[in-house]
């Protein structure tokens, strides 16, 4: 169990970041940073599978825990 909430901690922190950074790549669009754009899409795809990927570390550690205690 403490493995897995280290593992969605550190996933965590990282979604954290790519957020940060997605915003501020919107922010250069915005301004009119043509480039900014490609880098956003990138972010976006990277924050999309990592957001999947806690969602179903979350999942399964639910779905573990539910049928290890019944």
């Amino acid at each position: 169990m403490q493995d897995s909430v280290l593992a969605i901690d550190t996933s965590f922190d990282r979604w954290t970041q790519l957020s940060d950074a997605f915003e501020q790549h919107l922010s250069h669009m915005k301004q009119g940073d043509a480039q900014a754009r490609a880098e956003a899409l990138r972010l976006a795809r990277e924050l999309d599978a990592l957001t999947r990927r806690i969602t179903g570390e979350q999942g399964s550690s639910r779905s573990a825990h539910y049928s290890w205690s019944t």
